[in-house]
């Protein structure tokens, strides 16, 4: 047995550990993510399980389609916004800037939900898979979807993370909450019905982390001009890197529905559900390290270490109970999806390493750099995609995710190395 004197060391180390800010934002913020996936997991099954295969591919196409265009509308926003939050010596100053940028969100709401309404109408010319009249009934709500990733890059600019964490946790369970009630009151859902309670769902999450927060919007305006030129001067560059990039990476779904038809969608929906899990530490250590990065000249090698032990390890381990858990959630008609959760489960692994250099950069304002390394993410995209999904459908689509950000990390490490030590851009005053 170990010595009560090796005991108060370990206990000493361990309470030491996790008064660290690092890690209680990342516990907070893998913990809800993971509840977070949890309770999609369930509302997932309740819909596949009302819906029907063909019906529940059209609803995981339609959630994906969404997820795809709100990436139009965030317009390189959303990372100066952050990055002039944990610059602010006063958490006044800080508040005021989040009041700024939610001033900025209104008129880029309203658009996405305008274009998702007119968008709506090409869904079955284009991709075959017809979802336009449940598009046009939730359009209104919609609005929110530009919202989400905001609130997750102001909270990490506060240094506040498990305030966007724990309300993901509450749209989650609220649109659990509102699914069962819909399945006791009628015999069969319909696609347009799940949308619009998912997007209630979010504007209630929306609307509790808004009031947590508690922006200031008096003196805001005053902050308007210093954040749109912070987005000129780097979260543009940005903002069209993304979209070069997680466009052309997401748009495997949409080439899965075209290539191999709804029922694959739902599948490979169902496993990328699963190994997004698995990356979920890395990611909240890399995003709970962001206001700090702001003020470091370079990486820490042992967080760089713990990324990749930690995603390997979840990585494995996802792959490994993945058809079980397929099988007892969603039904021995689903297992089949546990095929695509390892290359799933590996690009997550690395996606969650380069969201590591991925931080630095963006706390630094390299713009040109992230877009740089946007463009190789697109290229690899674009090259595998068409390589591997037409005639492999969605494993194909699986192991391109793996491939192209595989030569993604690689070219965040060319980046980081060339500009690390180099002056950071000042944030505008």
């Amino acid at each position: 047995m170990p010595s009560s004197e090796t005991a108060d060391v370990s206990g000493g180390w361990l309470r030491r550990l996790v008064r660290v800010p690092v890690f209680f934002q990342t516990s907070i913020y893998t913990g809800s993510n993971i509840l977070v996936s949890f309770l999609g997991m369930i509302s997932s099954a309740l819909l596949a399980r009302n819906l029907g295969t063909s019906e529940f591919g059209r609803y995981a196409f339609a959630v994906s389609f969404i997820s795809f265009a709100v990436m139009f509308f965030e317009f390189g926003i959303a990372l100066p916004a952050a990055r002039l939050a944990a610059r602010c010596t006063e958490p006044v100053e800080a508040r005021r800037v989040a009041g700024a940028s939610f001033l900025v969100f209104v008129p880029v709401g309203l658009l996405f939900a305008v274009s998702m309404y007119a968008l709506s109408y090409a869904t079955g010319p284009v991709f075959h898979t017809d979802v336009g009249h449940a598009l046009r009934v939730a359009a209104v709500l919609l609005f929110v979807y530009p919202f989400i990733d905001l609130s997750v890059q102001i909270s990490q600019g506060i240094d506040r993370l498990h305030t966007s964490s724990i309300t993901a946790v509450l749209s989650q369970a609220a649109f659990v909450i509102l699914l069962l009630v819909a399945v006791g009151v009628t015999p069969h859902l319909s696609v347009a019905t799940a949308l619009v309670l998912r997007a209630a769902a979010f504007a209630l999450g929306a609307f509790v982390f808004v009031g947590w927060v508690r922006p200031l919007f008096a003196g805001a305006v005053e902050y308007l001009r210093p954040l749109l030129r912070e987005v000129r001067a780097y979260g543009f560059s940005v903002y069209i890197g993304r979209i070069l990039s997680i466009g052309t990476y997401n748009i495997d779904t949409l080439m899965v529905a075209a290539f191999a038809g709804a029922r694959a969608v739902g599948f490979y929906v169902l496993a990328g559900s699963l190994a997004y899990a698995s990356g979920l530490p890395v990611t909240g250590m890399a995003a709970a390290l962001f206001a700090r990065m702001t003020r470091e000249a370079q990486l820490d090698g042992r967080w760089l270490a713990i990324a990749w032990c930690v995603g390997l390890a979840a990585a494995l381990f996802t792959a490994a109970v993945a058809r079980p858990f397929l099988t007892l959630v969603f039904g021995p008609r689903y297992a089949a999806a546990s095929v695509l959760v390892l290359p799933l489960a590996l690009a997550q692994m690395v996606r969650g390493v380069t969201n590591v250099y991925n931080a630095f950069l963006g706390a630094h304002a390299r713009g040109r750099e992230l877009r740089n390394a946007a463009f190789v993410l697109t290229a690899s995209n674009v090259v595998f995609n068409f390589a591997l999904i037409p005639p492999f459908g969605a494993k194909g689509a699986a192991w391109a995710s793996f491939f192209a950000l595989i030569l993604n990390l690689a070219a965040h490490i060319f980046y980081y190395r060339r500009s690390v030590g180099a002056t950071a851009r000042p944030a505008a005053a």
